[in-house]
């Protein structure tokens, strides 16, 4: 897993590079410039927007009793895009609008919910996961004090 990490961190500048001057060649600096500013820009706007309407999503959930489990995961997504929107270059760019997108978080929530289910990190949540069976037995220690002691 960490040579994945490394992997990935020494071919993102590469990426970066490769799109911003094949993007250079075919727009000229100028515009592939104002192009990246204009999307990082545009993107910072969507983040804080749909970060106003998540938090008063949370909130709404909050004072009917409900723990806002879905605005806790689209709220991380949000930091990841804005993350991403602050780094250079097209590549973040586009996985940051992809991370702004409510359909593409959706099927992301999905597919995280049910490897964390069949994996066994979340027992008795998501989709189709049953309760355990039998009586719940908590084991503890105790000791007896009388009032002489």
């Amino acid at each position: 897993m960490a040579w994945l990490v490394l992997a990935a961190v020494v071919a993102l500048p590469i990426v970066e590079i490769a799109l911003f001057v094949k993007s250079a060649q075919w727009l000229g600096f100028l515009p592939t410039l104002m192009a990246a500013v204009a999307a990082g820009a545009i993107g910072l706007a969507l983040v804080r927007r749909q970060g106003f309407e998540l938090l008063m999503r949370a909130r709404t959930q909050f004072d009917r009793g409900e723990v806002p489990v879905r605005e806790a995961f689209d709220a991380i997504c949000l930091a990841m895009a804005g993350a991403l929107l602050l780094l250079p270059g097209f590549f973040t760019d586009i996985l940051a609008i992809l991370l702004l997108l409510p359909p593409v978080r959706a099927v992301l929530r999905l597919w995280l919910a049910a490897r964390l289910v069949a994996a066994g990190a979340a027992p008795g949540q998501g989709p189709g996961a049953r309760p355990p069976a039998g009586p719940r037995v908590i084991e503890t220690e105790y000791r007896v004090i009388d009032e002489k002691d």
